[in-house]
């Protein structure tokens, strides 16, 4: 039918995240952390070894999304130092429509404690069918190289204990199955 535009496909919870590949834009440190091999130039999801992602969208010119962030620079303390989360659960930030350059700059004027990302055309924001940032996921490893999404915050979210409760959980479950 002409004129109509393509349907949307929003991906829910249960989905596989998209395939992306981004370049790693803190070197060593962000190697580090993601316990990717020395000199490895981009992140695919596929590569890395811990269970669970926590996957934060954002714009650098979102006032939302700079509140978040900085909420979530002190929850990253937190997950890495809870003995059930640490190694098994990383986090990451991507910025959506932002440059490099963009990301690099506020990754430091923020003084962000995570690795940060560009996703400058917005590709991997436009394959998740979402409309709005701030937006976060939480993907599950598979053991294949996909990720299985396990749960979606959209718009801004408090980052706090109750939020690092529903994420052990998560770890807790996956120890079960």
């Amino acid at each position: 039918m002409e004129g109509k535009p393509e349907a949307v496909h929003v991906l829910a919870v249960g989905d596989d995240f998209p395939t992306c590949r981004v370049a790693v834009l803190n070197g060593d440190e962000d190697r580090e952390y993601l316990e990717l091999p020395e000199g490895v130039r981009f992140l695919q999801l596929s590569e890395l070894t811990a269970d669970f992602v926590l996957i934060q969208l954002y714009n650098t010119l979102c006032s939302d999304c700079v509140a978040e962030t900085k909420k979530l620079t002190r929850f990253y303390q937190k997950v890495e130092d809870d003995r059930e989360l640490a190694g098994r659960l990383k986090i990451i930030g991507i910025g959506v429509y932002d440059s490099n350059l963009s990301v690099v700059r506020f990754r430091k004027h923020y003084d962000v404690a995570y690795p940060l990302f560009s996703d400058k055309s917005g590709q991997i924001f436009e394959c998740l069918g979402q409309a709005e940032l701030p937006l976060a996921y939480l993907v599950r490893a598979r053991g294949d190289g996909t990720w299985r999404i396990e749960l979606i915050k959209r718009g801004y979210f408090e980052p706090d204990e109750q939020f690092l409760n529903v994420l052990r959980s998560a770890v807790q479950r996956e120890l079960r199955d």
